[in-house]
């Protein structure tokens, strides 16, 4: 039998469609490259616990560096689950920004620094340390626990000097005399004048202290016009309690107390 040759060009033509079956199932050099990763934003806060009022610096550091690149500073309150845009700023050539926010209330809170996404990366985000703001407030604006022979005044005069917002003794009754309030560890510090109340009678006599969670923190005696400005420190106190006994018409006054807490 007489063998057939296959035709050259038949070959060429199956060596062709090989190859461009290769070709269609490597990888397009046209597709899209795929994100080397998200930018990472470290922030920091100057001050944990500031005043209210005052104002705090919010720092953060992008990496990789962007220069020029927008960003935005956020907040959220510790009573919201939202997180509000508070401003927007550049990042310099460090890749570094840096905002001040007025802390006007006494709400927790906590803030972030936010990258959006670019340059083939996805965004980043750094969040602060949480932000405890403390504010002075009169110690008569809390609920008393218990109390006995103290009434609270909306104004007295202690050697010749009013006091708004206080408190002052019956001049007689059970002694001594007592008025708890509770701080739950939420205050710092108290600040008050302790004397004798100008209505004391001239040999009138008394005595004031102040106890936090039991231990004695100030005891002062006092007759007419005799004062002393006080400062205690309360730092993770849960209860504090006002004590005095009188004397011979006296009455005790502790002027203007007030407190500085986190709520």
């Amino acid at each position: 039998m007489k063998r057939t040759a296959i035709p050259v060009l038949v070959l060429t033509a199956l060596s062709s469609a090989t190859a461009l079956a290769s070709a269609d199932a490597a990888p397009s050099s046209h597709s899209q490259p795929s994100r080397s990763g998200s930018y990472r934003v470290t922030a920091t806060v100057n001050r944990t616990e500031p005043l209210q009022g005052s104002r705090v610096k919010i720092s953060a550091q992008v990496s990789p560096a962007a220069p020029g690149a927008r960003v935005t500073l956020q907040v959220r309150y510790a009573d919201q689950q939202a997180w509000k845009t508070v401003a927007h700023g550049r990042l310099n050539g460090a890749g570094k920004v840096a905002f001040k926010d007025k802390v006007s209330t006494v709400r927790e809170r906590r803030y972030r620094v936010v990258k959006p996404a670019g340059a083939g990366r996805g965004a980043g985000q750094g969040t602060t340390p949480r932000v405890t703001v403390f504010g002075w407030r009169t110690l008569t604006s809390l609920a008393t626990v218990q109390s006995l022979g103290f009434a609270e005044a909306s104004t007295l005069d202690i050697n010749g000097t009013a006091y708004p917002d206080s408190l002052s003794t019956w001049p007689a009754g059970p002694q001594p005399f007592h008025v708890d309030y509770n701080l739950n560890r939420d205050c710092k510090q108290l600040k008050a004048t302790f004397g004798a109340d100008d209505r004391s009678a001239v040999s009138g006599t008394t005595t004031l202290s102040l106890k936090a969670d039991g231990a004695e923190r100030f005891v002062g005696s006092f007759g007419l016009t005799q004062s002393q400005p006080v400062v205690v420190d309360l730092a993770g106190v849960f209860r504090i309690s006002l004590n005095a006994t009188v004397g011979n018409g006296g009455i005790g006054a502790v002027g203007s107390p007030r407190v500085l807490c986190s709520f």
